[in-house]
């Protein structure tokens, strides 16, 4: 499998502090989606264990909560219109989650060597919770719930894995599939599918999806979009 060439790394001071947290947040619009999010603050030296986690306030505004919160927002909108990108041009635009999830993106996959996919989610999702690292490589890890049904899509990017498994779920070969412009190995797994590229090695692409069957699971693997 050959990768793609990632673009040139550019650390931010913020960025040193080597974790970010996006938690709780609906699928937001320019009209009605959560004001910005709070960038993380300038923490401590690299190697430190700091941490950030943002929620939606009560009126639209954003509050500190605690590291790891995974609380989904209460409505679920349309994918595709998240407000305003970091800047005109950003491949992040499109990517599905609050307003500040093309920020997140952007944040990640300019200080990372290995390209990052987002997802671009059809109405009716919204997002869970989102989390990044850039010690050891760096890995990005963001999920989404369908308000339907419950189904999840979760998607882990990165040195996220310790072990050969490559943290895929068990399960029977399926065959292939794709990720964003990858392609990955199929798994059918007791509560769904799971489709991973470059397992067990570093970095590596997993997408889980529980609830879905394998056309819609597919579907919205094939529609990962590449950030850089």
């Amino acid at each position: 499998m050959r990768l793609r060439t990632a673009r040139t790394v550019w650390p931010s001071l913020f960025l040193a502090a080597g974790m970010f947290v996006l938690a709780g947040c609906g699928l937001g619009t320019a009209s009605n989606a959560p004001s910005d999010l709070t960038p993380a603050s300038v923490g401590p030296s690299v190697g430190s264990t700091a941490s950030n986690a943002v929620s939606p306030g009560p009126s639209g505004s954003t509050t500190p909560s605690p590291a790891g919160s995974t609380e989904p927002s209460a409505e679920a909108t349309p994918s595709g219109s998240v407000g305003p990108s970091p800047t005109a041009s950003s491949r992040a635009s499109v990517c599905s989650g609050a307003q500040d999830t093309p920020n997140f993106y952007e944040s990640f996959a300019s200080s990372v060597t290995f390209p990052v996919y987002c997802a671009v989610l059809p109405t009716g999702w919204s997002l869970v919770s989102g989390t990044y690292r850039l010690a050891n490589g760096g890995h990005i890890t963001i999920s989404f719930r369908r308000k339907v049904d419950s189904a999840t899509l979760e998607l882990d990017e990165g040195s996220f894995c310790t072990d050969d498994s490559g943290c895929v779920p068990g399960g029977i070969s399926a065959g292939t599939g794709p990720y964003g412009d990858l392609s990955g190995s199929l798994v059918q797994t007791s509560s769904g599918f799971a489709l991973v590229v470059a397992k067990g090695e570093k970095p590596s692409w997993l997408a889980i999806g529980n609830g879905l069957d394998q056309a819609t699971f597919l579907a919205l693997t094939a529609a990962l979009h590449a950030i850089n």
